[in-house]
């Protein structure tokens, strides 16, 4: 396969309030060097250039699905294979984001997409959504492993779990893998959301926006519930899912940092970034992840997880801009914004 010498990139425009697209050399690769087939939307990709976390000129973009065309030293992946993972696009590495034409990849972060999974269902899971889930559930939470079933964790099959805020991408995943787990599964949504996430296997779903919510779920659950999971993260959404927990506290992990708020003292709240597994000091959360994706495309393959609904906008690359302002506005609910960035 010829690998060209540039390729278009979205990067941040000079004063960090939109998006240019440019023709720009190829990302520096130390493993692979992946073609981008399909790219998916986060919130965090509008607001490192929005918020200004970076620099203008910078590469943007997380998550992404594609074909390995180069491999330096991976023994775990050669040219022609179908891959997925994520990013930081443009934080770490100002030329390497996922909304471009070709991708740096590390193996601990990439996993083998099965032949059942389309590029833009892979581009969905991620990356940043499933992975922050297993990150949140088995190494911030100590939830049984379906890899690992004789490993004994904190919680247990049977145990109960609060996923604040079920309709979001973390969230659709977090669910899926509490199920597999064998956990009682309580979490929130708007009402339309209701059924959708029942069939995903949720066992009991709240209105967030009902004020009396938090005695409803403390009800239902008999009080029981010891770990959450807050999906949100933002409009005291984690006070909530903490006022939730048993009268014997218990541990809430949020996506955003500590958000600020009146905690019950017995409650741990818990920080996560999936970004932790891109730097090699973070030993733990880079081995836990390397294992997740070695079991990923198993379950995949089995049906016994299911890609995040997908709302495949047209346009390419050109038209990310609209999608990120569209994401940043609110406007997009129970689904993942993908866009196909080369056939």
């Amino acid at each position: 396969m010829s690998i060209p010498s540039t390729h278009r990139a979205l990067v941040g425009n000079s004063d960090l309030t939109g998006w240019d697209l440019r023709e720009q050399a190829l990302p520096v690769y130390d493993d692979l060097l992946v073609k981008v087939h399909a790219a998916a939307l986060n919130p965090t990709d509008w607001k490192h250039v929005l918020l200004k976390w970076f620099e203008p000129g910078n590469s943007s973009g997380s998550d992404f699905s594609g074909v390995v065309v180069a491999a330096k030293g991976s023994a775990q992946y050669k040219v022609g294979d179908r891959v997925a993972g994520f990013t930081r696009g443009g934080a770490l590495h100002a030329d390497n984001g996922a909304f471009a034409e070709y991708i740096s990849a590390q193996t601990p972060v990439v996993w083998r997409i099965p032949d059942n999974i389309t590029f833009e269902q892979a581009a969905a899971i991620g990356g940043i959504p499933a992975d922050t889930a297993v990150q949140a559930l088995y190494t911030r939470l100590d939830i049984p492993r379906p890899w690992e079933p004789a490993r004994k964790t904190a919680v247990v099959a049977g145990d109960s779990i609060l996923i604040w805020s079920g309709a979001a991408s973390v969230s659709y995943y977090a669910i899926q893998l509490a199920k597999l787990a064998g956990l009682k599964v309580y979490t929130t949504a708007s009402e339309h959301h209701h059924e959708a996430l029942k069939r995903l296997g949720a066992d009991a779903v709240f209105d967030y926006r009902d004020p009396e919510v938090v005695q409803k779920i403390r009800t239902a659950s008999g009080g029981r519930i010891r770990v959450a999971l807050d999906g949100i993260s933002e409009y005291g959404s984690t006070v909530l899912a903490a006022q939730a927990l048993s009268d014997e506290g218990g541990k809430v992990v949020t996506l955003l940092g500590r958000p600020e708020g009146e905690y019950p003292a017995n409650v741990e709240i818990v920080p996560t970034s999936i970004y932790s597994v891109l730097e090699e000091k973070n030993a733990v959360d880079r081995a836990d992840i390397a294992a997740w994706h070695e079991f990923l495309p198993t379950l995949l393959e089995s049906g016994k997880l299911r890609a995040h609904s997908i709302d495949h906008q047209p346009g390419g690359l050109e038209a990310i801009p609209e999608g990120l302002t569209k994401l940043k506005e609110g406007k997009v609910s129970g689904q993942k914004i993908v866009y196909t960035i080369s056939k």
